[in-house]
């Protein structure tokens, strides 16, 4: 601590900005201030100064128009002045014991427009009116600071009845916002259970003539199935996904879509537990071979909730066979902003999130004009060849492609051969990336960076125009750490390719695997990503084993499985190890477009 604290006590009020200050910080921070005299207000309507951890214009503006401040870059009548300088001017100037220019630390100034107050009258009447407005307006301003600050903790708390009260965190309310406008309630998503629970007083819908003429029309499409007339594995009530065939088109399909709009705000705001809930009804409709009559009929199949057969009633019986919730989605300025960034390259989810809340983007072009150096190496390159990313791929592009890549790859190590994995082998017409896996019948054929020479290859003969990752090989074949998770350690390279004949930039993943490897190789980079999770949960769960695309392993040994052999022999195509495989597992062998699950 300084031994001569300064003396701000000249300074106009000071309000504290916490953005990017953890709370011990920022009431260290308060404190320290205080000790210099320095006159800090609580209410950032009466500061005239404003101290943060901020370093754009931009940004200035955008954290006290969240402060509830009509704020402009233009002088107007009856505005008054604000200037935000640098925390860092502060900071400095405190363990130097020497006050600093504070003009060399301003970021930005501008004007706030005062706020409504009652004009001065004369009776008590209106005395007493005016002070009434008066509390009411600092009440809200209170009420309005200590929501900001508690979501800047990372601590903000969510109601189902009023909108201050704290009974969830952070999360809940960014999935609040996204689902409905700030303020509204869970009112509709809370009806739709209703309807699920028997006995509940809204569990029976109420007659009107439009819902039982809707109603007449869905029976009169046939009967529901029982159970008994249902596949093996609903009867049996097997939720595993991988071991049921799912096509890729569903006579479901409207519906599913609508279920993948609510997932996938579930996925932009980190839900865990929705993402598989959602990711387990979404799959079994998609393995279900019959167009679905009634609610009762959802709630038969595994992995489908009364959340499941509610939202199905309300399809069914809505004029538009849509569902409310979805409709909130599609006209929420927070769930498009986020699925927007989220689908950037390098982004994600958490990266969505840090854009639009912390940093205050909205579009692309906030992006590269207010943060380009912010972003990381990757994420510059999916911003910059966003629209080329988001272009579908056709199966023909993608074959020529991976021509490409396996022609180089064959030039380098004589006998490589190769298959095109992920999405386009499940049937796909269109993908947005092609998934290339390389192998060789010798095992030495695979070793010695084939992946790096394989990208320099092609980087020098133009086709690789940016690397995004490139992973080290796999030297032990014969074991693995049972308590490693995550991405597997085949050889890999994630680069941005120029495609022959389209000439755009696209995004390929070209994988190595030795050859005791491409049976589990070409069955973990194959499946829909719920089919892959329930492959893991199967080897675990049934087995005791960890699957991943690198083989079967023992969890407690961290050895090979003994008769779960995916090695690839001279005379057979890669598919015979991974049948192998799938069935060393105890699976019934599905083709690649079987594996549809989402």
């Amino acid at each position: 601590m300084s031994s001569a604290p300064l003396n701000l006590s000249h300074l106009p009020p000071t309000f504290l900005l916490p953005t990017r200050l953890a709370q011990p910080k920022a009431n260290e921070i308060s404190s320290q201030l205080r000790s210099c005299k320095c006159p800090l207000t609580s209410n950032p309507t009466d500061a005239s100064l404003f101290v943060g951890d901020i370093n754009m214009p931009k940004r200035c503006e955008f954290e006290l128009r969240g402060r509830g401040l009509s704020v402009s870059s233009k002088a107007s009548p009856h505005a008054k002045k604000v200037r935000v300088v640098k925390l860092k001017w502060f900071t400095e100037s405190y363990e130097g014991s020497k006050l600093l220019p504070i003009d060399e630390y301003i970021v930005w100034t501008g004007y706030v427009q005062p706020s409504k107050r009652p004009s001065t009258v004369s009776s008590p009447e209106q005395n007493e009116g005016q002070k009434s407005a008066l509390e009411k307006d600092a009440a809200d301003r209170q009420l309005r600071k200590e929501i900001l600050e508690r979501a800047r903790r990372d601590q903000v708390r969510y109601s189902e009845e009023k909108a201050h009260d704290t009974r969830d965190d952070i999360r809940k309310l960014q999935e609040m916002e996204l689902l409905y406008a700030t303020g509204r309630q869970r009112k509709g998503i809370n009806e739709l259970m209703a309807i699920s629970k028997p006995g509940s007083k809204n569990g029976v819908r109420q007659s009107t003539p439009e819902y039982e003429e809707r109603r007449e029309k869905v029976v009169s499409r046939g009967r529901p199935r029982l159970l008994k007339e249902m596949p093996d594995w609903i009867q049996q009530r097997n939720k595993y996904s991988c071991c049921r065939p799912t096509p890729l088109t569903s006579p479901n399909a409207d519906f599913i879509s609508l279920l993948d709009t609510i997932k996938l705000s579930r996925v932009l705001t980190s839900d865990g537990v929705g993402i598989r809930a959602y990711s387990t009804a979404i799959a079994t409709l998609q393995a279900y071979p019959y167009p679905l009559i009634s609610p009762s009929e959802v709630s038969l199949l595994p992995g489908c909730d009364g959340k499941s057969s509610a939202l199905f009633e309300e399809y069914i019986t809505s004029p538009d066979h849509g569902l409310a919730v979805v409709r909130e989605l599609e006209k929420s300025p927070s769930f498009n902003i986020l699925k927007l960034f989220s689908s950037i390259w390098g982004v994600g989810p958490v990266g969505a999130r840090e854009f639009f809340y912390d940093k205050g983007w909205k579009t692309l072009e906030d992006i590269v004009d207010h943060g380009w150096g912010q972003l990381t190496r990757a994420q510059q390159i999916g911003v910059k060849y966003f629209d080329e990313f988001q272009s579908p791929i056709s199966r023909n592009e993608a074959r020529d492609i991976a021509a490409v890549v396996g022609k180089a790859a064959a030039k380098l190590r004589a006998g490589m051969d190769y298959t095109i994995v992920g999405g386009y082998r499940r049937g796909k017409m269109e993908i947005h990336d092609v998934d290339i896996l390389l192998s060789h019948t010798t095992h030495s054929m695979t070793t010695g960076g084939v992946v790096k020479e394989l990208v320099s290859e092609l980087e020098a003969s133009g086709h690789i125009t940016h690397t995004l990752h490139l992973g080290r090989e796999l030297n032990n074949t014969t074991t693995i750490n049972a308590h490693r998770y995550g991405f597997d350690s085949l050889e890999k390279a994630l680069v941005v390719f120029l495609a022959p004949n389209s000439g755009l930039h696209r995004r390929v993943d070209i994988i190595l695997a030795p050859p005791v490897s491409v049976g589990s190789a070409l069955l973990g980079w194959t499946g829909g990503t719920t089919f892959e999770r329930d492959l893991r949960l199967w080897c675990d769960k049934e087995h005791g084993w960890k699957f991943t695309s690198e083989g079967v392993f023992e969890r407690i040994t961290g050895r090979r499985v003994a008769g779960v052999d995916g090695t690839w022999r001279v005379g057979e195509k890669m598919v015979e190890a991974e049948r192998r495989v799938m069935e060393g597992v105890g699976l019934r062998w599905l083709e690649p477009c079987e594996r549809c699950t989402g």
